[in-house]
C-alpha cells in the first residue's frame, strides 16, 4: 500500500489550554485536542463549516471570526450559529492585524489601485492568541 500525502492549507494554529488546539483550514474550524483528535462535548462544537475558504482567523473566547475576501463571518463555538456577519461582493477586505484589535482594510473590488479604507473592529475581546 502506498502511503498517501495530504497537506491542508492552513491559516490558523493556536494552543488554547493546556490540552486543546484550534485548527483553521480551507473552510473548517476544529477544535482537537494534542493527539489531534477532535474535542466534542455537550458545551461546544469541536468542528464549524463555512461557505468559504478562510483567509484570517480570530478567535474569540466563545466563538471565532472567519475573514474572507468579500467579508466575515463570526460563528459560535456554543451553537454553532453565525453571531455576525458582513458579506459585500462589490469590496475586497483585508485583515492588516488582529493582535490586540482588529484592523481592517477594505477597497473597492474592481479597482485594485483605488484609495482603501481602514476599520478598527471593535466590541470584541481577542482572548487567545
Amino acid at each position: 500500500m502506498t502511503p498517501v500525502n495530504l497537506q491542508a492549507d492552513v491559516v490558523y494554529v493556536s494552543q488554547i489550554d493546556r490540552d486543546t488546539i484550534i485548527v483553521c483550514y480551507d473552510n473548517v474550524v476544529k477544535v482537537v485536542n494534542m493527539q489531534g483528535r477532535l474535542k466534542s462535548n455537550r458545551k461546544q462544537a469541536a468542528e464549524l463549516h463555512f461557505d468559504f475558504n478562510v483567509e484570517h482567523l480570530v478567535c474569540l473566547q466563545d466563538s471565532v471570526l472567519a475573514f474572507y475576501k468579500h467579508g466575515m463571518q463570526g460563528r459560535s463555538f456554543r451553537a454553532n450559529e453565525v453571531t455576525q456577519e458582513i458579506c459585500d461582493k462589490t469590496r475586497i477586505f483585508r485583515v492588516l492585524g488582529s493582535d490586540r484589535v482588529v484592523a481592517l482594510e477594505s477597497r473597492p473590488a474592481d479597482e485594485s489601485a483605488a484609495a482603501s479604507n481602514l476599520y478598527i473592529l471593535t466590541g470584541h475581546e481577542n482572548s487567545y492568541g
